[in-house]
């Protein structure tokens, strides 16, 4: 059931797209996660400690990349909710994989109500990858992402908008854990500019208790603070 369902949501993606949210009749429930069909979210990727990254291996780190969240409900079965995760790294290079494509995108058990901090807990997720062959600006590359310890903030007044987990990215025969810290909207940001709706402030879409900042080097607003980020902490 679950796999028919990611599927039919993958057949109507455009070229160029990340996994965008459909509108689907389901009742209401508990845990809200943002998945509207005009915006993506944005997944900051911090680098755990402690961690012996080779030379060979450093222009494979990523920083954080746009992904596509979504919610899933079988409105005919009780904690059927399910949550599932799409990375830029998998859906951009999808085309080049000739296996199945439900296995780009990562499945894990969504719980139904949130607990005492307001947070939703995603759990037992599957792995996602993606074997690409060899474009003509790119070599062959195998990329699997393992989601775990996923929370997706679903407060009143900030509905299902951030999420934290764990990440452990492997790219061919390197390795990397991060901690993911990831709002809604994506949201692009000019850290020359002077207007604040260029700088993640008023203006910009984004939520105005949230504590964001422009990173420099990928050009789009981040969380400043361990998710939930509020300029008042919580």
């Amino acid at each position: 059931m679950i796999k028919n369902i990611v599927s039919v949501a993958a057949a109507f993606l455009g070229a160029g797209m990340l996994m965008t949210g459909c509108n689907f009749d389901q009742p209401s429930a508990g845990c809200i996660v943002q998945d509207a069909s005009f915006a993506n979210w944005f997944a900051k990727y911090d680098l755990k400690e402690g961690q012996n990254i080779s030379s060979d291996c450093q222009a494979k780190i990523i920083k954080g990349e746009t992904v596509g969240v979504f919610k899933f409900t079988d409105p005919e079965k009780a904690n059927s909710s399910v949550l599932t995760i799409r990375p830029r790294g998998l859906y951009s290079r999808a085309a080049r994989d000739p296996g199945d494509p439900y296995l780009q995108t990562a499945v894990g058990k969504l719980s139904d109500t949130t607990d005492a901090q307001d947070f939703c807990s995603a759990t037992d997720f599957s792995a996602a990858s993606v074997n690409a062959g060899a474009s003509s600006s790119e070599a062959a590359t195998t990329i699997t992402y393992q989601f775990e310890n996923v929370k997706v903030y679903s407060a009143p007044d900030a509905p299902g908008t951030q999420l934290s987990g764990d990440l452990t990215y492997t790219r061919d025969n390197c390795t990397a854990q991060y901690t993911v810290r990831a709002i809604w909207p994506a949201t692009p940001c000019d850290p020359e500019s002077s207007k604040p709706a260029d700088l993640c402030g008023e203006g910009s879409g984004i939520n105005p208790d949230f504590a964001v900042e422009c990173d420099a080097g990928l050009g789009i607003c981040v969380p400043s603070k361990p998710i939930p980020s509020f300029k008042i902490d919580r």
